[in-house]
C-alpha cells in the first residue's frame, strides 16, 4: 500500500495525539501494523535522505511534511488557550514536572505541544498577546 505525504502525515498526527489508540487509528485507515511499519520506514527513509542533500535552506520534502503535519494537527484540535497555555508554564516552573503539570491542567503532552507551537508564534509578533500570557502567568 501506498500513501501520499499528507496521508502519512495525518496518521502520523493522529498516532502522535492519541497513541493508546494506535490499532484503531492504523484501521481507520485500513492499515495494519506491519503494513505501517513498512510505509514508516520508507517516509522515514525519505525524509533521511532529503536531509543529508546538500544545498541551502529546508529541503523541499521536509518543508512539505512539515506543513502537511501541522494543518493534520490544526484539524485534529483546536489550540489549548493561552490561559490553559500559561498555566501549565507557571505549574513547570514551579515543580519542574511536566507529567504533573499538565495531569493538573488536564492536558495530553501533545495537547500542550500544539498550544505551545500555536501560541508562541503568536506571542512574539503580538505585543498585546505578549502581556496577556505575562499577565496570564502571573495569576495562579
Amino acid at each position: 500500500m501506498e500513501l501520499d505525504l499528507e496521508a502519512y502525515a495525518t496518521i502520523m498526527a493522529a498516532l502522535a495525539a492519541m497513541g493508546d489508540e494506535r490499532a484503531a487509528i492504523l484501521a481507520r485507515h485500513g492499515l495494519d501494523e506491519d503494513t505501517w511499519e513498512a510505509i514508516d520506514a520508507r517516509f522515514q527513509a525519505r525524509l533521511s535522505d532529503a536531509l543529508e542533500e546538500e544545498g541551502d535552506g529546508i529541503p523541499a520534502l521536509v518543508a512539505s511534511y512539515a506543513k502537511a503535519y501541522e494543518t493534520a494537527q490544526r484539524a485534529l484540535a483546536p489550540a489549548i488557550s493561552l490561559e490553559e497555555l500559561a498555566m501549565v508554564t507557571r505549574l513547570l516552573q514551579a515543580s519542574g514536572d511536566m507529567r504533573a503539570s499538565l495531569a493538573k491542567v488536564g492536558l495530553t503532552m501533545a495537547a500542550y505541544v500544539r498550544g505551545a507551537e500555536h501560541w508562541s508564534r503568536r506571542i512574539a509578533e503580538s505585543p498585546e498577546l505578549k502581556v496577556r500570557f505575562e499577565e496570564a502567568l502571573r495569576r495562579g
